[in-house]
């Protein structure tokens, strides 16, 4: 039976379910033309703050199963440090746009500063393998990386090769990182749930 705190707390699947919904709404909503940058930057960045309430929804269960290490805190506050800084800066570059001459200096600069939070996001991974003892962690953590190496590879390849014969739209190369940490999230996430840890 289910107490009432577990009841008012919601589970890592909800958080997991709407940041994907409204990642597949913004991107159909891009691809069709209905909305134009810098709109879908912005949409895409205000939806990583899901990731905070999820991110603690999946510790609370990690935490309640007593499958918390070390290396786990660490890696958890790494990426969601770098998550938000990677929101911060799309919201910021996506703003500031309308504003700047294009092909300027600091149009170029704009570019770049969301590519360094998602550097720290792969750093904060590739920290966490380093640093995790627990083998059966790590190995979950390499799989949940693989599958979202597996999505990213699936849907550039498959959306290249219809974009090639003109039957899709281009899409900018920007989409790959969300797709990889949506793929990596998602397997996370699932081997949390079939792992059977407290809810």
């Amino acid at each position: 039976m289910m107490t009432q705190a577990a009841i008012a707390k919601p589970k890592p699947g909800l958080w997991a379910g709407l940041f994907l919904a409204n990642m597949a709404i913004i991107a159909a909503l891009f691809i069709t033309g209905a909305i134009e940058p810098p709109a879908p930057y912005l949409l895409f960045a205000l939806n990583f703050a899901l990731l905070l309430p999820l991110g603690k929804a999946l510790l609370r269960r990690q935490v309640e199963a007593g499958a918390v290490t070390t290396a786990v805190r660490r890696y958890n506050r790494r990426f969601l440090t770098a998550s938000l800084l990677y929101s911060a800066a799309m919201l910021g570059a996506g703003a500031a746009t309308n504003y700047i001459a294009p092909h300027s200096p600091l149009m170029w600069a704009l570019a770049i500063l969301p590519i360094l939070p998602a550097f720290g996001m792969i750093w904060a991974m590739m920290r966490y393998l380093a640093e995790e003892t627990d083998e059966y962690q790590r190995h979950r953590a390499i799989n949940a990386a693989m599958v979202g190496l597996a999505l990213v590879l699936a849907l550039g390849t498959g959306w290249g090769f219809l974009e090639t014969f003109g039957l899709v739209p281009h899409v900018w190369a920007w989409w790959v990182f969300p797709a990889w940490a949506v793929g990596l999230g998602v397997s996370m996430a699932w081997s949390e749930l079939r792992s059977g840890g407290a809810a």
